[in-house]
């Protein structure tokens, strides 16, 4: 909700200023009302936190202290004065302070923070906010710390899945770049007025293409690159992408498990906090990185509010694993939705893990093999003719130590200048 400063005054024309959250300007003049003071003057508020969105380890750290330091009895005030103290970057310690101020002013926690811009998530907001009603905000600070300790690792074990395949494309890039600039034209001499197959002229043209263009190569490289990610941000081809991402074969199913996880995880720190069913998928499905998924959650919804089960409108979505819409159905059958929520998240959370490693291993010898077979038809192209030069040597029998001596010579430097 937005925040109001205001100037008003009392009935003896005595003024105060101060600030208040509230969702509109009639909502301010009621609330002023109140109070029996009259506004005369109002302004909403602009956060001017230069502070950027937390990482989820960054979230976890901030929600431990604050559970330590709200258990052991220190005041709210205090405990952000506290943490405030620490070294830290200039825009998170402006932050902190800001929130311990509008403490000071009677505005709430959770309002506090969502005054900060897009520094605190919409889930940890909502649960501080709940957290607030029920009185038992220390403990959700502490439930919220070993929420996004889990959310971190499993996006840092995505992230370390990602990172093997990329370096490798990276490397490939370079290897061949390597080859086709410095190593192949050194042969180029070698093969004058042969006849040659059409792989090697395929390759040595295309070398000498690099060699002669390489500047604009990169330039091209880098103008391509960057339209890619522009494009890939684009609703649609995202939409696509997202969409193929749990149907590719093998890769898919392991996508599916890991997106499945990161929702179920959600879903019951929220249901179990005590958040209505409807405001705790609003939330979850904000959190689930692929617009495909997330996009279903519009049906879901409207088949929970028209009366259907959480199971039921579950099980429509393609892209989670069957598996969450019959155990959330057999949570609903006991009574004890929120304990299947928590004992499947917990459950998805080593099968993605499981399926993490999985995808490491299926990604690993397949660039490795991509690798192996690019260089292999570069080393074919080169001594596939090298071959046919030693049987034309052999079969003419003239200076044909001369002639081996000049090619092993070749080979020698070639292989110094590569070293």
């Amino acid at each position: 909700m937005p925040v109001f400063q205001y100037t008003a005054s009392d009935i003896g024309g005595k003024i105060k200023k101060g600030q208040l959250t509230t969702a509109n300007s009639g909502q301010l003049k009621e609330m002023l009302r109140n109070q029996n003071l009259y506004l005369i003057k109002y302004e909403e508020k602009i956060n001017t936190s230069s502070c950027k969105k937390l990482k989820a380890n960054q979230i976890s750290e901030f929600c431990r202290e604050l559970s330590s330091l709200l258990g052991s009895g220190v005041s709210v005030v205090r405990s952000f004065n506290i943490i405030s103290q620490r070294n830290m970057e200039p825009g998170l310690k402006a932050a902190y302070t800001d929130i311990s101020t509008q403490i000071k002013r009677g505005i709430a926690l959770s309002d506090a923070m969502a005054m900060q811009g897009k520094m605190f998530p919409e889930m940890l907001i909502n649960m501080i906010k709940a957290g607030e009603a029920s009185g038992k905000i220390n403990q959700t600070f502490e439930k919220m710390s070993v929420h996004y300790e889990k959310e971190y690792r499993m996006a840092n074990s995505v992230r370390s899945a990602m990172t093997y395949p990329i370096v490798l494309l990276v490397l490939i890039v370079c290897v061949m770049m390597v080859l086709f600039t410095f190593v192949l034209p050194t042969f180029f001499g070698l093969f004058e007025g042969m006849e040659l197959p059409l792989l090697t002229r395929i390759v040595m043209k295309l070398s000498k293409t690099i060699k002669e263009n390489l500047f604009l190569i990169i330039l091209i490289a880098i103008f391509l690159s960057a339209a890619i990610c522009f494009i890939v941000r684009l609703h649609p081809v995202r939409y696509r992408i997202d969409k193929f991402k749990v149907h590719m074969p093998k890769i898919g199913k392991l996508m599916k498990i890991i997106y499945t996880a990161q929702f179920a995880r959600t879903l019951s720190s929220l249901y179990s906090s005590g958040m209505n069913i409807m405001d705790s998928l609003q939330i979850s499905r904000n959190t689930i990185p692929n617009v495909y998924i997330r996009e279903q959650f519009e049906s879901v919804i409207k088949s929970v509010r028209s009366g259907n089960t959480l199971s039921e409108a579950l099980s429509s979505i393609d892209g989670f694993d069957i598996k969450l819409s019959q155990t959330v159905e057999i949570g609903e059958e006991t009574g004890r939705l929120d304990a299947m929520l928590n004992s499947t998240a917990d459950s998805y959370e080593y099968e993605s893990q499981t399926a993490i490693n999985k995808m490491i291993t299926i990604l690993q010898p397949l660039m490795i093999i991509i690798m192996a077979g690019l260089v292999l038809v570069v080393i074919g192209a080169v001594m596939i003719p090298i071959f046919s030069m030693y049987g034309n040597i052999e079969n003419s029998g003239v200076n044909d130590y001369d002639v081996t001596a000049d090619i092993s010579q070749l080979l020698i430097n070639t292989v110094r200048r590569c070293v």
